[in-house]
């Protein structure tokens, strides 16, 4: 298994019994075991998930899913200093607390909790790395949501925006938090912006079904408005 000292290892303490098993499998000392397929498919998708939430590792066909994963998960422990470490970790735990419904309530906080402070740490290493603060502050924003603190969820939204206004994605993430917080007036004026945004990015394509049907922008405006 997979050493950690007392303070690092705290963020691994509550994984969920699938990651605990790819940790066990592809530790130290257990190198040479092969993960079998139930444990790779479980990895793969997992690793899908993450990076479809703006994680950043690379994928090797040399490497296993399940091997991938335990490096993905510990690389904080190893590379302290590493904000993509941090980055990684953070969406981690907050991908497990959004599958393992049947897990306690005061288990899935934990890990949301343990995300939020491993995000933290991702934003205080290399603060001029917008690219990755980008993707912080966004995975706070979901990381927020999941505990229910919407006005939390709006700041970290706003400040990934900061980052990037020219982010259709962004300015749509904002118009949600919004709405979560029950400011649905501004977000439906944030929409305006997010479509404005789609535009001039030459309507990506895996945003037209986000944009597509729906009513006028506001008076003057040429385009579309999201509803909400």
């Amino acid at each position: 298994m997979i050493s950690m000292t007392e303070t690092e290892g705290k963020f691994l303490e509550d994984v969920a019994p699938e990651v605990r098993e790819v940790l066990d499998l592809c530790g130290a000392g257990h190198s040479l075991q092969l993960p079998g397929s139930e444990m790779s498919e479980f990895a793969g998708k997992f690793l899908g998930a993450m990076l479809d939430d703006g994680a950043v590792f690379p994928l090797s066909s040399t490497v296993s899913p399940a091997q991938t994963l335990a490096l993905v998960l510990v690389h904080h422990r190893r590379s302290g200093e590493d904000p993509g470490a941090w980055l990684n970790l953070g969406i981690a735990l907050r991908r497990m607390a959004l599958y393992r419904t049947q897990d306690s309530q005061s288990v899935n906080r934990r890990r949301l909790q343990l995300a939020l402070e491993a995000f933290d740490r991702c934003l205080r290493l290399e603060p001029s790395n917008i690219g990755k603060n980008i993707r912080a502050w966004t995975g706070k924003a979901f990381t927020y949501h999941q505990l229910g603190l919407h006005d939390e969820e709006v700041s970290c939204c706003s400040r990934a925006l900061d980052s990037d206004s020219s982010d259709p994605k962004l300015w749509l993430a904002y118009g949600f938090a919004l709405k979560a917080a029950g400011r649905k007036s501004e977000a439906l004026s944030v929409m305006d912006n997010a479509y404005e945004a789609y535009v001039a990015a030459g309507e990506p394509d895996d945003l037209r079904d986000v944009f597509a049907g729906v009513r006028p922008l506001r008076p003057g405006v040429e385009g579309r408005r999201v509803c909400l």
